[in-house]
């Protein structure tokens, strides 16, 4: 993890730009969404995923770190949300994970791996933003396990299961996008 994040510290122009772009996919990711309360189904999932898988661990976490930062003062979330209260809100533990969420996608994927094996990685990448998502419903609504649960993990697990084949299949992009 070291040799990830120490690895040429400093930006090209070409990875400022992709960074920003992945951010911005992400913001419209978050428009793209079928309402339900309290987390609506959306397509930024699948930028968070992309934007690690795509760019490499360092640089989708950086993307993503971008994508939240712009959210604290304009309308990049969901429904067109943004600032302090909507990372605080509902949403907010999905939303702090991907940074997260985003490196370890990156971390767990190989343009030379197989699909399997990145699929493998591009899922446990989510459910690790479902855990916290989860985890962070429980805590703000009082609920149990199941019933965070399903609020936040049950009504998305196909959808993001789909999520995960699309990303996953988009690995060999990798190479030619950051070199």
């Amino acid at each position: 993890m070291q040799a990830i994040l120490s690895k040429n510290p400093s930006l090209n122009l070409k990875q400022v730009l992709l960074v920003g772009l992945f951010a911005m996919l992400t913001a419209v990711g978050a428009q793209i969404e079928i309402p339900l309360w309290p987390v609506p189904i959306t397509m930024q999932t699948t930028m968070v995923l992309l934007s690690g898988a795509l760019l490499g661990a360092r640089l989708g976490m950086l993307s993503q770190l971008v994508y939240l930062s712009s959210g604290l003062f304009l309308p990049v979330f969901a429904g067109g949300s943004f600032g302090i209260a909507t990372l605080l809100g509902p949403t907010g533990g999905f939303l702090l994970a991907f940074p997260l969420v985003a490196f370890l996608a990156g971390a767990s994927v190989s343009a030379n791996g197989s699909f399997v094996k990145n699929f493998s990685g591009i899922v446990v990448s989510s459910f690790v933003m479902f855990a916290v998502g989860v985890s962070w419903l429980k805590m703000l609504f009082g609920l149990s396990w199941a019933e965070a649960a399903l609020q936040g993990f049950v009504p998305f697990i196909i959808g993001d299961l789909i999520k995960s084949g699309i990303v996953a299949s988009s690995v060999s992009l990798k190479g030619k996008l950051t070199k």
